[in-house]
């Protein structure tokens, strides 16, 4: 038998075939793999933005809730705090929350017990003056609670003596806002109105504050554009058409979520 012309391995037909078929295998699997590393950072970028919320919500209720407190509740507001200046914080005398700026207040408290602690974590410094209840205390935490926006970070100042620290409680913080439940001359013990920056005659007994957490990863939102995305926040925050921009300017397709909670000042309120 003559087996010169015996077939031998592939024809280039075959061959073509055999690589159109792999190729629509690999591109099939490829996609599958890449929806659904979407899906799991989509979904990761959103529990990211959850917790950011979750956190900054509960350190900013747990601080602002102390405000005003004072270890005797039948010692006059100006007697238990007194005008003074520390952390930045130039507070007259009975003034227990001061705005700095739109993303920047001031508090002040009388220290619970001598186990009760500041935001950054230090105990007082007086705790012969708490072995028994109701005591007069000496000393006072005083609290400067900002958004610092170079670094996206919220921050409590606190002053000990002459020096001044800063403590990070909170990174990727994209904004945050704090509105002002103030009251009247005719009612000073009834929130009337919300306002950005209360003056001296409104008594302010509610703090109102509002944030907004964006996503690490980036690329994860398709069907919404950022004027969408930031909408809601320029609408509740009153961020102006100028810092809107500044963050649809840093936007990189990420998610955002905005969360708000309100503190009503402490024995300031019926």
């Amino acid at each position: 038998m003559n087996n010169r012309y015996q077939q031998r391995g592939l024809s280039m037909i075959e061959l073509m075939v055999a690589l159109a078929i792999s190729s629509f295998l690999i591109i099939g699997v490829t996609q599958i793999y890449i929806d659904n590393k979407r899906s799991y950072t989509f979904q990761q970028s959103q529990s990211e933005n959850q917790e950011g919320s979750r956190y900054s919500l509960i350190f900013l209720q747990q601080e602002l809730a102390k405000a005003g407190y004072r270890r005797r509740p039948d010692e006059p507001v100006d007697a238990a705090f007194k005008a003074e200046n520390l952390s930045g914080c130039n507070f007259s005398a009975g003034q227990t929350v001061m705005r700095i700026s739109a993303s920047s207040v001031c508090i002040r408290y009388q220290p619970r017990d001598s186990n009760d602690r500041d935001c950054q974590g230090n105990a007082v410094a007086t705790a012969a003056n708490f072995t028994s209840p109701y005591t007069k205390s000496t000393e006072n935490f005083v609290e400067r609670i900002w958004f610092d926006s170079a670094n996206n970070n919220l921050v409590c100042t606190r002053q000990t003596g002459t020096t001044t620290q800063d403590s990070i409680m909170m990174s990727g913080l994209a904004d945050l806002r704090f509105v002002f439940g103030v009251g009247s001359a005719a009612s000073p013990r009834n929130v009337t109105q919300y306002v950005a920056s209360p003056t001296s005659t409104q008594p302010v007994l509610a703090v109102r504050f509002i944030t907004l957490t964006r996503s690490t990863s980036n690329y994860v939102r398709d069907a919404s554009t950022a004027d969408n995305a930031l909408q809601n926040w320029k609408d509740y925050s009153g961020a102006t058409a100028a810092e809107v921009t500044a963050l649809k300017n840093a936007d990189k397709n990420q998610l955002y979520q905005f969360s708000q909670n309100t503190v009503t000042l402490r024995n300031l309120t019926p």
